[in-house]
């Protein structure tokens, strides 16, 4: 919200003692230097040395502020204070403690090295913008070679295998009962065999997971599957699972970084440029904002009538618009709405100092109210310039919690990829060649009504042969043991059993060529 507040007063800020410099003969000014070293020791060194006419006036009010809240609390003390009599001192105190901690905050600033600690703040937001803006152009790198890569063709493979299998499963689950009509011998056999080939398809597709060694995609277990009493049963248990199991792990996981990248380009947006002129995001007016050259640009007068009180979309809502007629004030952060409110406070504890002091005299008080609020005055008309670094501490720790939690993005999302990127020859080139393989299978299957046992059998016979020769899941990841032109070579064959007419020269086929490939030995 820097740029949406940019200090009036800014040239000057950055340079403090410039007033000094252009020719002044007061500043800077040391009220102190003739007291104890003990005494000056125990002071802060930015009282010691006044920069400029700001400067003395907050130095001046902290001391007095500092004497009133010691006369006040001694009041108090003495008067033992228990009842509602005591509510003008409770305000009063009130009222000149938090001027105390306001303006010594501020007087904090006010040191020779002013110029260089905003400058090292400004170094320190740039190389945090810097920072954000990297992550997020590397996660956006992440996401394009996401979409660039074979995965997501892998995936649709993997969703596309299994809605040819549910089909054979619904069609299958009671022809297969109505065309065999043998003994119950042979009944159990073909159910058996049916389990084994479910069994069979199902231990494929363990692998379309993000880690199909230490989580596989487990549709129905074995053992619930040998558990069914009839081929009807089986199917049935398997499309009830089947039809809940999408296999969407990379496109949804590509839905979600995409919509986390584009808010997190959003919050950059919001951190680091300038809102436009009449944005919804409510800022100084531009009128206002490059009137650099009179004070209190956050209030002025005229423009449509109106009375409302509007928040920014920022984390801690400021800056806020409040207009009431014809005025318009721009609160700029909480301190500037204490600021406000402490001026208000003032004015009402200074007009009952001023009844009070002409009914008992007490001056004292009334003229601490009047250097109080005096003091007040003065933060208000040069806030903007004196909040400068408050500014830019708080947009820097703004800036460093949003860089760690998008860190922390950054990491899922390459720890995600990455794996991601390392499993893509393990899908192409041993998984989808062997679900297209099995299509093949339990489409021939589908049409069989001739010795339907025997060739449920021979198939399942060859496959989990194949399962066996196949190796281990790691070999088969990008950077695995097995050579990337054998594992091409290996989808290539798979690939051409697959063109075959009939089930037989399938089996045939495959049978024939496994035994020469160099990885499956």
């Amino acid at each position: 919200m820097a740029s949406a507040r940019q200090p009036p007063l800014a040239a000057r800020a950055q340079n403090p003692t410039s007033s000094a410099a252009s020719g002044s003969r007061v500043f800077p000014l040391r009220p102190f230097k003739y007291l104890p070293g003990v005494v000056r020791a125990l002071m802060p060194g930015t009282m010691q040395t006044i920069q400029d006419w700001t400067h003395l006036v907050l130095v001046a009010g902290t001391v007095i502020c500092g004497i009133q809240i010691a006369r006040t609390a001694a009041s108090m003390w003495a008067a033992s204070c228990t009842s509602w009599m005591c509510l003008k001192e409770l305000i009063s105190l009130a009222f000149f403690f938090r001027c105390e901690c306001y303006m010594v905050s501020i007087i904090g600033q006010f040191e020779h090295k002013l110029q260089e600690k905003q400058q090292a703040a400004r170094r320190e937001k740039d190389n945090l913008t810097r920072s954000y803006n990297d992550m997020i152009a590397e996660m956006d790198s992440l996401l394009q070679k996401s979409a660039e890569s074979s995965a997501g063709l892998a995936e649709r493979s993997f969703e596309s295998k299994r809605r040819d299998f549910q089909r054979f499963l619904e069609r299958v689950k009671s022809k297969y009962s109505a065309i065999f009509s043998g003994t119950k011998k042979n009944s159990d056999q073909l159910l058996r065999e049916f389990k084994r080939f479910c069994n069979n398809w199902l231990h494929v597709f363990e692998e379309c997971s993000i880690d199909p060694v230490n989580a596989p995609k487990r549709v129905v277990s074995r053992p619930a599957i040998n558990q069914c009493q009839s081929i009807e049963q089986v199917a049935d248990l398997c499309l009830s699972h089947l039809r809940t199991t999408e296999v969407r792990f990379i496109s949804s996981r590509r839905d979600q970084d995409a919509a986390l990248l584009k808010k997190n380009k959003g919050d950059y947006k919001r951190l680091t440029v300038k809102p436009a002129a009449g944005a919804e995001l409510l800022a100084l007016p531009d009128s206002v904002a490059v009137s650099n050259n009179r004070p209190c640009s956050w209030v002025q007068l005229g423009g449509p009538i109106g009375c409302y009180l509007r928040s920014s979309t920022t984390d801690d809502g400021y800056p806020k618009d409040c207009r009431v007629l014809c005025g318009q004030l721009i609160i700029l952060s909480n301190e500037h709405a204490a600021l406000l409110l402490g001026m208000l406070a003032g004015v009402v504890l200074i007009l009952y100092d001023l009844a009070l002091a002409a009914t008992e005299g007490d001056i004292v008080t009334l003229l601490s109210s009047i250097v109080a609020e005096s003091c007040i005055i003065v933060m208000l008309l040069r806030f903007e310039e004196l909040d400068v670094i408050q500014q830019l501490t708080r947009e820097v720790q703004q800036l460093s919690k949003h860089k760690e939690q998008l860190g922390q993005q950054r990491e899922k999302m390459a720890v995600f990829w990455n794996n991601v990127h390392s499993l893509t020859e393990l899908w192409l080139y041993r998984t989808v060649p062997r679900l297209d393989l099995y299509k093949e299978v339990h489409s021939q299957l589908e049409d069989t009504k001739d010795d339907l046992i025997t060739s449920l059998a021979g198939a399942n016979q060859q496959l989990e042969d194949l399962e066996n020769k196949l190796g281990a899941l790691e070999a088969w990841r990008n950077d695995g043991e097995i050579k990337t032109e054998d594992k091409k070579q290996f989808g290539k064959v798979i690939n051409g059993v697959c063109q075959e007419p009939d089930l037989v020269d399938i089996l045939i086929k495959l049978e024939n060529n496994l035994g020469g490939m160099k990885m499956l030995k």
